[in-house]
């Protein structure tokens, strides 16, 4: 991981109150001492790995068991391990840019653009449209200065043009994921899809071999993440009040994608379950409940004898009120006593969720109401805590969904081009001295 996590931005560091968020670069028996000290073994739900290497569930399952050992609920597989969304940008990038260096340096010459020092792959494609659009409007073959240099071939305006072209493309869309506030989960999935549907749209629209192949390449690439990914993606944004499940059935409904029809389903299966899951800690031990009712069923003489008296001075006040039959007014009021003690009953309507018998569940509620108008910056996790009353249940679920990190760079730290390693004379020194370095912000400077 980015071992500068934590000043991600120019007005300094970024501080999270509510959660811890701790980078390492290896994963051995070590780790699992870490996390004991930071007494955090049991609370950790997800781990965001590089995008970079096959990297499966298996190679974190015996990790993920230890956690739910030393924890109390089972943690789902798909959710533990979490792909790095900027990486998949950076790897994107990269595959369109692979081969230009020196063609990048000679147009560096050529249009005077100084010193180059940015890595940021969104630095080299506002450079390269610069060219381009001088190339588009004949300023290098009509401006006598530009004849003393080696001006680039056909061949090299069609790499900058696809370079142009698809980066153009990935940096309109990492551009509204990591230029404002920490993004939460939930608005992933639309701005991947609108990326897919611009590769795919720039792929048939192909009109040379280097475009056709480098369009395939990087949507190769971003296919592997997105059916990694899909199932965190898609339930996060139908936890989106904005979305529900209209963006997802749109998108599955698409021509282009219509081989992922039914995952609109499988979303929706996973989310019932993992909201039954969420549902299940509430429901009361079958033993409690049965004692309390064998309990209630064996009285001793004396305590018939106060409910009795008890059911008198009930019967006079209800004898009181006018305009209703007493003996169907008191079948009536005796209904819903039987029905709360009965302990399986009472554990059904539990076990769905709902606060009123014989409702809906609070998912099933949360999905028929309309969805909310567009807002840009419609804050999710804000809307999730205030209408924690009327879903109790679900807000718990969208709390732990919406929160898990699918990018581990945000700001302008997000278009590095290289990979975040952390330097070998660092990784070389023993633990107490980067701590030391750490805590003295001295680290950031390494």
């Amino acid at each position: 991981d980015e071992y500068e996590y934590g000043s991600d931005s120019e007005d300094g560091l970024v501080w999270h109150k509510d959660f811890v968020c701790m980078s390492v670069h290896f994963v051995d028996h070590t780790i699992k001492s870490v996390l004991v000290d930071y007494e955090i073994e049991n609370k950790v739900s997800a781990l965001l790995v590089s995008n970079y290497g096959d990297l499966g569930h298996e190679e974190f399952d015996c990790l993920r068991k230890w956690i739910e050992k030393r924890g109390k609920n089972p943690i789902d597989p798909c959710f533990f391990r979490i792909y790095c969304c900027a990486d998949l940008f950076r790897l994107m990038a990269g595959d369109v840019f692979d081969n230009m260096d020196l063609l990048l340096e000679e147009i560096r010459v050529l249009v005077g653009w100084g010193k180059m020092t940015s890595t940021n792959w969104n630095v080299s494609l506002g450079n390269l449209q610069e060219a381009l659009d001088m190339e588009d409007k004949n300023v290098f073959a009509e401006d006598g200065y530009y004849q003393e240099y080696d001006l680039p071939c056909d061949e090299d305006w069609i790499m900058i043009r696809t370079f142009c072209k698809l980066a153009g493309c990935i940096y309109k869309v990492a551009k509204e994921l990591f230029e404002g506030e920490y993004s939460t989960s939930n608005v992933y999935f639309h701005l991947l899809a609108e990326l897919r549907f611009m590769l795919k749209q720039e792929l048939a629209s192909a009109d040379n071999d280097h475009f056709l192949c480098k369009a395939n390449e990087i949507l190769e690439r971003f296919d592997k993440y997105w059916n990694d990914m899909f199932l965190v993606l898609a339930t996060a944004s139908v936890l989106d009040p904005r979305f529900k499940m209209k963006y997802l059935e749109l998108y599955c409904s698409k021509k282009e994608v219509n081989d992922e029809g039914s995952k609109a389903e499988t979303v929706l299966d996973y989310l019932h379950n993992l909201y039954a899951h969420y549902a299940a800690p509430d429901i009361p031990p079958a033993t409690e409940c049965l004692d309390t009712t064998v309990d209630s069923i064996f009285y001793s003489s004396e305590e018939e004898e106060e409910k009795e008296s008890e059911e008198e001075e009930s019967d006079e006040e209800c004898g009181e009120e006018e305009g209703e039959d007493e003996e169907q007014k008191v079948k009536e009021e005796k209904k819903p006593g039987a029905y709360e003690s009965f302990a399986l009953f009472q554990e059904f309507l539990k076990f769905e969720g709902s606060s009123r018998e014989f409702g809906e569940s609070e998912l099933d509620s949360y999905l028929k109401e309309p969805v909310r108008k567009w807002n840009k910056d419609f804050k999710a996790l804000k809307w999730w805590k205030e209408e924690s009353q009327n879903y109790p249940i679900l807000s718990q679920v969208a709390r732990d969904i919406l929160s898990i990190p699918i990018s581990r760079a945000t700001s302008y730290d997000a278009y590095v081009a290289d990979r975040r390693e952390c330097p070998k004379f660092v990784a070389s020194m023993k633990a107490e001295l980067v701590n030391a370095m750490m805590c003295s912000k001295s680290w950031s400077r390494l």
